[in-house]
Formats: structure tokens, C-alpha cells, sequence
């Protein structure tokens, strides 16, 4: 399972087109670092079906909840 926390409450769905509404929405999450060149090197961590996606839309935070995908 994953649950992530982000302050962006433009991810918040308000309408049943928005991406995050979507029935069978995923977030693919890594984790990795990134140097002062800009370089990046990151872990896949998985591919996660969003279960829930709340938070206050004018204040936030936001919090997506997800289980593994098969995906």
C-alpha cells in the first residue's frame, strides 16, 4: 500500500473528468536522489491503483491512498 501527502490541492478532484477521478487512476512512484548537476538516479518503488484521494481543496494538504498494481 502507499500513502502519499502533498501540499498541491490542485490534484484534489472536482469534477469526474479530472485525472485523479478516474476510475483506474495509478501512480507510478520512485525514490532516489539528485545532484547539483541536475542528474537524477532513482528506484522504481511500484505501481500503486488510487484507492482515495482527500484533503481540504483551499488549504490542503492532499493525501492519496493506493494499493500495489499488477500493472
Amino acid at each position: 500500500t502507499c500513502t502519499v501527502t502533498l501540499a498541491d490541492t490542485s490534484l484534489i478532484p472536482r469534477t469526474p473528468a479530472d485525472k485523479l477521478a478516474t476510475y483506474g487512476a495509478h501512480l507510478r512512484l520512485a525514490r532516489g536522489v539528485q545532484y547539483s548537476d541536475g542528474t537524477q538516479e532513482l528506484v522504481p518503488l511500484g505501481v500503486f491503483r488510487v484507492d482515495e484521494v482527500a484533503g481540504d481543496v483551499d488549504e490542503g494538504p492532499v493525501t492519496i491512498q493506493g494499493k500495489a498494481s499488477r500493472r
